[in-house]
């Protein structure tokens, strides 16, 4: 702080100046035609606010501060200094839903937030990410204008620590708005980053982590069901990829989506999909692909085959298997054609596949314990060759173990 704004500090703390006195001194540096003096002005309050306590700052002043600092959002060389302000106000009991409204809107309106430097841009994903904290009912209530003004502010953002908050925003607001009508400009500003990659910074100590910027990107592409029709076809085409941390990315990524798209998004890529899990675990070139594969593979098959459509009332009665529609079919084919070749090739890569599509629920172990173990038994009773017998035993431990 400068001298003056420890004058002005101790002063207000005192009771011997008011916040709105000090914005009249200062009256001649903000509405200067120059602007390095509008700068000087700005940057002199923001300090005063920014380390002024609650009780140094009457309720009654907040709205007319807000309303203040909301007008001067439209001198860009002020910008950095006015969010600064708007941001220690914001932590005030006092600053009300309207005061959260008059920001948004003159955020969303006047500041043109990828033309500032990192610091002001995460200023401004900062004070957003705070007032729908603080203030959700704003959010909510302002609905499009807030999806859209935010996708806005995110478009073109290359900064990993200004992303982290915005990736962090995305599922709060899809949790809050009803983003259906804007789901594919928030999905265009934030899938072009996937997949993401960056290397920290040695020795500094904002750096974030790799992984966590990937996790919250993932948990921003995946949190609402209206991103599914855009993503499953983009997800399914990196599972392809020749980097590896890129397919355990798109995996694990489709892996998360379960929870969110709807079976439907997935059905209409299934067969690419399963066919893309099922090279990359008989290729077995690397275990945390093959592992991210089939837990993928799991969470999809849990998703889009039937949980249990019981034909008997019976208690205790196993549900008959309708085979003409199951989904099952992309992996059960390539399976039963192996266990019935004369040399089973890839027996345990064949268990895995079927104990990750038996895993996915009840009623899928069924389908597959009906498909294949009558197979498996029937050529263990006789089969003479011992290679081809202890084939056979490993996709039957793999099932039995389902």
């Amino acid at each position: 702080m400068s001298c003056y704004c420890v004058f002005s500090y101790v002063d207000i703390v005192k009771g011997d100046m008011s916040l709105l006195e000090l914005v009249q001194a200062l009256g001649s540096y903000l509405a200067s035609e120059e602007a390095g003096r509008r700068s000087k002005g700005a940057h002199v309050l923001s300090d005063v606010l920014t380390e002024l306590p609650e009780s140094a700052i009457p309720a009654q002043a907040t709205t007319r501060l807000v309303q203040f600092f909301c007008a001067r959002l439209s001198d860009a060389t002020c910008v950095p200094h006015v969010l600064a302000s708007i941001s220690a106000l914001q932590r005030l009991s006092s600053f009300t839903d309207q005061c959260s409204v008059d920001v948004l809107r003159a955020l969303f309106k006047e500041v043109h937030v990828q033309s500032f430097q990192h610091s002001t841009r995460s200023t401004a994903y900062k004070l957003l990410d705070q007032i729908i904290q603080s203030h959700p009912q704003v959010a909510k209530m302002m609905g499009d204008d807030t999806v859209l003004g935010f996708a806005q502010m995110l478009d073109g953002e290359k900064d990993p620590r200004s992303l982290m908050i915005a990736f962090q925003i995305i599922p709060k607001l899809a949790k809050l708005v009803d983003i259906k009508n804007n789901a594919d400009d928030i999905f265009d500003v934030v899938f072009c980053y996937f997949p993401i990659t960056f290397k920290n910074r040695e020795g500094d100590p904002s750096s974030i982590s790799p992984e966590l910027l990937k996790s919250s990107l993932r948990a921003a592409i995946t949190c609402s069901a209206h991103f599914g029709e855009m993503a499953i076809k983009p997800l399914v085409e990196k599972t392809t990829a020749t980097s590896q941390s890129v397919k355990i990315d798109a995996y694990e990524t489709l892996t998360a989506a379960t929870q969110t798209y709807s079976p439907e998004v997935f059905a209409s890529e299934m067969e690419v999909l399963i066919e893309q899990i099922r090279e990359d675990v008989v290729m077995a070139s690397d275990e945390k692909v093959v592992n991210a594969a089939l837990d993928t593979l799991e969470a999809v098959y849990s998703v889009v085959s039937p949980a249990a459509p019981l034909t008997s009332s019976a208690a205790g009665q196993t549900p008959e298997i309708d085979e003409t529609t199951t989904s099952l079919d992309y992996v059960l084919k390539d399976a039963i054609f192996q266990l019935t070749a004369e040399e089973v090739k890839n027996s345990d890569q064949v268990g895995k596949l079927l104990l990750a599509a038996a895993r996915s629920s009840a009623y899928n172990c069924n389908v597959v314990s009906d498909a294949v173990l009558p197979i498996v038994v029937e050529r263990l009773g006789s089969a003479e060759v011992l290679t081809l017998r202890r084939e056979l035993m490993d996709v039957l431990n793999y099932v039995l173990s389902a």
